[in-house]
């Protein structure tokens, strides 16, 4: 018997046949020779090597199919990847793709597209173009759509879509058509992109851009922004002002053009803006360009350098010019007064020096006589009036030889012309001696003078009639502008490398607004012209001077008017002169 394998006749019984029908079986059942079993009856070496033949192929086959299974799972699991991949790369770039068949309207989208429009994957797809509110472009972005279909052609629309998640964002949306075999639009296909950050960031870029364009061109100042390539440059950006303030275009700032405007002697200083200062530093020249209607203008142009930074080279200059002819007229202006209070102090300096020696000689003879006669030296004066005269004249004499002694310091001082001569000074005696000098004028004028000055001398390098200048000159002052019943301290501290004296009053003291002045000479402050009258205002000038000669400081203090401290400090040593032991 011939078994059948699988409901097909057995390979012996198909070797029965003729080798034409056996093969021709072999073709028709091709999984016969699963079932082939051969007897030991069985003669035809042929057919028995044929059907191992088969079954070996058969073998060989279902390795392949193995392998085309093993290949597909692969396959499948690549694909799965890829689709994960893609769907993170349209998250990752918020794009979509979709796809619209014009033969069924039928809508194909990318899992991206339902991320991007607020959509669950697998939910129904609205028709876009009713996401965009009409005032919005709605209507525009279906025009556009049948434009294309009809033209055969891409197009581009941008629009702020409502989505389903309820929030707005800004679409691109790119479409192609897709042609059929004979030619005709069968869909369109294309991507959209969520661009809304990037609008908004354009948006503000925009804004700011603006504002600088404006605050550039409104400017009074001259922008310019010149560019280097490879050691050449050419000037990219001038603002308006360049217009506005010498009539120039950009033309004229080009290479040796701009040097044709610029004033023959202000040529090496406009050069220096050539130099490439550090980074984090700038040039600035002050020079003269001729505007456009031919009349010079003075500029002060000030550059700034920037580097690239990771090479360092240059990449731009930004610079600004400004219109500095008030400045520099009033500068001038300004100049031509100082030389010309100058020249007139020296004048004034001159003069007094002058006239000071003038009247010092006739005085010191009216003084002289007035002295010999008040003290009879020729004979007796019988006459008691005539003594009075002669002790008024006396009196009057010195006070007008003190005056014209002043004057003539200050004079000096002003003139640079004042040397002191430095020696060792006894503070403490130098301040005795003139409150002898200044108790009757005191007594007279019914103040009390006291001084609190140490029991061992202070002993320093200065010029001692200019000290005894500054202590008599304060306590005068006190003096006068105290009234009677008042007081005048004066008092003497010292330490390491400065000597103090301070004279205190409780007169009428000093407006603050004032103090300022008393440094000026002939200036007077005293609202009682009765005290105003007695002095030329030259004290405290005098005073300031010549302490500030001896290298130290005068301050004055007049607490709410409560009468005036007067302070000055002198330094222990003068400058190239060792203290005094």
């Amino acid at each position: 018997m011939h078994t059948a394998v699988n409901g097909l006749p057995s390979a012996k019984a198909l070797l029965n046949t003729n080798r034409f029908n056996f093969v021709l079986a072999i073709q028709v059942y091709p999984n016969a020779g699963q079932g082939v079993a051969l007897t030991r009856n069985d003669t035809d070496q042929d057919a028995r090597a044929r059907v191992a033949e088969l079954e070996a192929e058969l073998r060989r086959e279902r390795a392949r199919a193995d392998a085309a299974q093993t290949h597909a799972v692969e396959l499948e699991s690549e694909l799965k990847v890829a689709r994960a991949q893609f769907a993170l790369a349209e998250r990752a770039m918020r794009v979509g793709f979709w796809r619209f068949s014009l033969k069924d309207g039928r809508k194909t989208w990318s899992p991206g597209l339902y991320a991007l429009l607020g959509l669950e994957p697998g939910a129904p797809i609205p028709e876009l173009g009713l996401l965009i509110p009409k005032d919005e472009g709605g209507v525009a972005y279906l025009e556009k759509r049948s434009a294309a279909i009809e033209n055969r052609s891409s197009y581009f629309i941008r629009n702020r879509i409502r989505c389903a998640d309820g929030l707005e964002r800004v679409i691109d949306t790119f479409g192609e058509p897709e042609l059929g075999t004979s030619g005709e639009v069968v869909a369109l296909v294309g991507a959209s992109q969520d661009v809304t950050q990037r609008v908004m960031v354009e948006s503000e870029r925009d804004r700011v851009q603006e504002l600088y364009r404006i605050m550039t061109e409104a400017a009074s100042d001259i922008i310019t922004v010149y560019r280097l390539n490879n050691g050449k440059g050419r000037t990219e950006y001038a603002s308006a002002a360049l217009g506005r303030m010498l009539g120039w275009s950009l033309r004229n700032l080009e290479g040796d053009e701009f040097f044709k405007h610029v004033h023959p002697d202000d040529i090496a200083e406009a050069e220096k803006l050539g130099e490439i200062p550090a980074s984090g530093k700038s040039v600035t020249a002050t020079y003269r360009v001729r505007h456009a209607d031919g009349h010079y203008v003075w500029i002060e142009g000030t550059f700034n350098t920037v580097f690239d930074e990771e090479t360092g080279r240059v990449l731009y200059r930004v610079g600004v010019a400004r219109d500095v002819s008030e400045r520099k007229s009033y500068e001038e202006a300004v100049q031509a007064a100082r030389l010309s209070a100058e020249t007139a102090n020296r004048a004034k300096s001159v003069f007094l020096a002058n006239m000071s020696h003038e009247l010092r000689t006739p005085l010191n003879a009216i003084i002289g006589f007035a002295d010999v006669m008040n003290r009879e030296m020729f004979g007796p004066i019988d006459n008691s009036r005539y003594r009075n005269y002669l002790a008024s004249i006396h009196k009057s004499g010195e006070h007008l030889l003190d005056l014209i002694n002043d004057i003539l310091d200050v004079a000096k001082i002003e003139a640079g012309k004042l040397e002191l001569r430095l020696e060792n000074v006894n503070l403490t005696e130098v301040i005795g001696e003139c409150i002898q000098l200044m108790s009757e004028r005191a007594a007279s004028a019914g103040v009390q003078l006291k001084a609190g000055l140490p029991a061992q001398g202070i002993i320093f390098m200065a010029d001692a009639r200019a000290v005894k200048q500054v202590v008599l000159n304060l306590l005068s002052n006190a003096i006068k502008f105290t009234p009677a019943g008042g007081h005048v301290d004066i008092a003497v501290m010292h330490g390491a490398d400065v000597v103090r004296l301070e004279v205190r009053d409780d007169g009428i003291g000093i407006a603050a607004e004032d103090i300022p002045r008393l440094a000026k000479p002939f200036e007077q402050v005293c609202d009682d012209p009765g005290l105003a009258k007695r002095g030329t205002g030259l004290g405290l000038a005098l005073v300031r001077a010549l302490t500030e000669l001896h290298g130290g400081r005068v301050t004055i203090d007049s607490p709410a008017r409560k009468g005036t401290i007067v302070t000055v400090e002198l330094p222990l040593r003068t400058a190239n002169y060792e203290t005094a032991a």
